[in-house]
């Protein structure tokens, strides 16, 4: 019996990634894949080229027991919070990480929402070495692109004029157990609404 008993703990304790995210609308999804499209056919394959159009918050790793915990964390961070417009606007690169982004103009909701939920989750569960305290929010055509991919990306679109926005009502939890390969959508976390949505105004 005593040879069973560090098989069933591994088991309750199995090791998770999870990722908190903002989605845009399907309109501007459509728009970032055909900009994946256009870098895939020009420059030829890179990292992220398949993935949907996003902005990252945060991501880390939590033993699966703790799951219902930190979903019960997250939703009262985001319950006590009203939605917000996030605005896009060109192209930006990031030489640290060899990266094409689209720009956010206003960066302080994204920010202080990062923020937000990031003391609750360390207060809660999540080592701060998960944790940037640094947060600069972007939506990523393709990172870890070779030199010659991002020089290349650079001269073609450091110019390219891009506009658009959306109103960002919930978060989305995703995770992936070992080996960490396939991300699956945990929950929505719906924003508190303020009143103009409540009457049905957005």
């Amino acid at each position: 019996m005593m040879k069973d008993r560090p098989a069933q703990l591994f088991r309750n304790n199995e090791l998770n990634e999870y990722m908190i995210i903002v989605l845009p609308y399907a309109e501007i999804n459509n728009e970032v894949k055909n900009f994946k499209r256009e870098f895939f056919k020009k420059y030829g394959p890179y990292s992220g080229q398949n993935s949907c159009a996003h902005i990252g918050l945060m991501s880390f790793f939590q033993t699966a027991d703790r799951e219902e915990k930190l979903m019960q964390s997250v939703q009262e961070v985001v319950g006590q919070l009203k939605g917000f417009e996030v605005f896009l606007n060109g192209f930006e690169f990031d030489s640290n990480q060899r990266s094409v982004y689209v720009d956010i103009l206003n960066k302080q909701s994204l920010e202080g929402l990062y923020h937000q939920l990031r003391l609750r989750l360390f207060k809660d569960l999540v080592s701060l070495a998960f944790l940037n305290k640094n947060y600069t929010p972007m939506m990523k055509i393709g990172q870890n692109l070779s030199p010659l991919q991002f020089l290349d990306a650079i001269a073609d679109n450091k110019t390219r004029a891009y506009t658009n926005n959306f109103r960002v009502t919930r978060l989305h939890v995703l995770k992936r157990k070992a080996p960490y390969t396939t991300w699956e959508s945990l929950a929505a976390v719906p924003f508190a609404r303020a009143e103009n949505e409540l009457m049905g105004l957005h």
